[in-house]
């Protein structure tokens, strides 16, 4: 059981339910370089005017960041619209049990395996915020950190939007690891243990949680298997502000080079890591076959640095490592070829620039693996798959040389981010299925 809070928390009467929207970013949608800031300002947006909560919202991070000035007025407009901003809560970024194995191993044995994830047990920095006035309801966004924080908060209701689960991800990572490197016995050794430890901690954090909803369907799935109330809720990305994509695309396509958006993200994320090795190491060179050298540019655009053992790989004439770009809608309106490369290996996640394509009309290429976390994605319907490296190349090829077909694609995939990944539609669906909970006046459990 988590401890009890010495604090004297107040249940505020109000005509509304007060819920919190908890994050690890700033709600915006211009200028950002996070598909978390997006999903949070879109489920904080549609709360509040949905005129149903007292909406407030908390930073969680542990790490301290300002609003951005191209965030002032999308928050200053959700202000508008009654959202209360809590004092931003920082806390120390070292877990209650330290760093050392033994102490991970200890909490394990003591039933607390949470201590050793970032932000648990820092429930009374988030009291401080909140002046000791209890919400009834907290959502966490996309923040695993907020959701540690947030699970021991004494509120009847705890709900998550998530992503990727926390084990998942560092299973692949060290997976990752030990296919780039070399790697003793004894480690691998210590990294099933870690495994172990933080698996068990992360579904310890969840099963306080009254309700999950997951952007991934194979990982609703399995948490559902472990017990946990977890329904898969689609992704979302509000509609691009390039309303006539058809026009600009028939304008501003690139085929000699044919050029080709390889990647869209942060390079060194784990998804992105196995994604970028499977185009360098077997997409790039059957493009090379099937059509040549110098016939091509795959453009891949994202923060941070690719993984010291991946990026060796990228050391190709036809791949241009472009960073952060000032207008990457136009970037990707002048590609013909979306291509994403992910989810060819045992790492299977969902991810947002589907969306991000779709809002722009593009084609994209792909692996078939990936509708197993997004269903709605149809193969020559919204997006080709490609079963193989080589498949998905004569793919590209074939798309390259036929505009008709392209713009097929890109109408669909307009229409299904306009139909079941519109922004509206998916808050409307944690919207009912809070207020459900609330109808029902079930509890959280506090295991």
């Amino acid at each position: 059981m988590p401890p009890v809070l010495p604090i004297p928390w107040v249940c505020a009467v109000a005509s509304k339910p007060r819920l919190l929207v908890a994050s690890g970013v700033w709600p915006h949608v211009a200028a950002n370089t996070e598909a978390a800031n997006v999903i949070s300002h879109q489920i904080t947006h549609h709360l509040a005017h949905s005129g149903r909560f007292d909406v407030s919202f908390a930073y969680i991070n542990s790490v301290s960041a300002p609003i951005p000035s191209v965030a002032v007025p999308e928050i200053e407009a959700l202000r508008a619209a009654g959202v209360r901003f809590l004092e931003p809560v920082i806390f120390d970024p070292q877990p209650i049990a330290g760093g050392s194995p033994f102490g991970k191993v200890f909490c394990l044995l003591r039933g607390r395996p949470d201590r050793i994830l970032t932000g648990t047990d820092r429930t009374h920095l988030l009291a401080d915020a909140l002046g000791g006035e209890l919400p009834d309801i907290v959502l966490t966004t996309w923040s695993e950190t907020s959701n540690n924080l947030v699970s021991t908060l004494p509120v009847r209701h705890r709900f998550t939007y998530a992503g990727n689960p926390d084990h998942k991800v560092l299973d692949a990572r060290l997976e990752l690891v030990e296919r780039l490197g070399r790697v003793s016995l004894i480690g691998r050794l210590r990294n099933r243990l870690r495994r172990q430890v933080v698996k068990a901690a992360h579904l310890q954090v969840m099963r306080r949680f009254e309700l999950m909803w997951n952007v991934a369907a194979n990982d609703a799935v399995d948490y559902r298997r472990v017990g946990i109330n977890a329904h898969y809720l689609q992704n979302m990305w509000p509609i691009a502000t390039q309303g006539d994509w058809e026009g600009v695309r028939n304008t501003l396509e690139k085929s000699e080079p044919l050029k080709i958006v390889g990647n869209v993200g942060n390079l060194s994320a784990t998804g992105n890591s196995f994604g970028l090795l499977t185009l360098a190491t077997e997409i790039v060179p059957e493009l090379e076959r099937l059509i040549g050298t110098g016939a091509f540019e795959v453009h891949l655009f994202g923060g941070s640095s690719p993984h010291p053992a991946v990026r060796p790989h990228l050391d190709n004439p036809h791949i241009r490592i472009r960073g952060f770009v000032d207008d990457l809608d136009t970037e990707i309106l002048s590609a013909p070829i979306f291509l994403i490369a992910n989810n060819s290996h045992r790492f299977k996640v969902g991810h947002t620039r589907f969306l991000h394509a779709w809002s722009l009309g593009a084609a994209v290429v792909g692996f078939p693996d990936s509708a197993q976390a997004m269903p709605e994605i149809v193969h020559d319907h919204n997006a080709v798959l490609g079963r193989t490296s080589a498949e998905l190349a004569e793919q590209i090829v074939a798309l390259a040389s036929d505009r008709q077909r392209r713009r097929r694609l890109g109408r669909n995939g307009w229409a299904t981010l306009t139909g079941p990944f519109a922004p509206k539609r998916v808050t409307d669906r944690i919207l009912l299925d809070i207020e459900g909970q609330l109808a029902n006046g079930r509890m959280g459990t506090n295991g």
